[in-house]
């Protein structure tokens, strides 16, 4: 939805989201996709992998509006979206370690 959204133009306009609340709304949205993308499975490979896919994803979004839109390369969203991956890969990797410390099979 937010790749659909973000191709459509002055789309911050009407969704309000310009300024602070785009810098959040950018950074939310990417550590809930990250977060989810760490409890599909528990091998590392595959979660990096997903993470990787992500960060791909928040370049490419950015790369299409510029290309789309403006001409200009907004950075700032790359960095809330990396940002964003980061913050939900931790606390994905974190809630993991924490549910096989507590739940420990016999």
């Amino acid at each position: 939805m937010a790749v659909l959204l973000s191709q459509i133009p002055d789309s911050r306009v009407w969704l309000h989201s310009s300024g602070v609340l785009h810098v959040w709304f950018h950074l939310g949205l990417f550590v809930v996709l990250s977060l989810l993308a760490t409890r599909i499975s528990d091998r590392t490979s595959v979660r990096l992998t997903w993470l990787a896919a992500l960060l791909l994803l928040g370049l490419g979004m950015e790369f299409a509006e510029a290309y789309n839109f403006s001409g200009i390369m907004e950075w700032a969203d790359v960095r809330s979206d990396a940002i964003g991956v980061a913050l939900g890969g931790l606390a994905g990797w974190l809630l993991s370690w924490s549910m096989r410390r507590h739940h420990k099979r016999p």
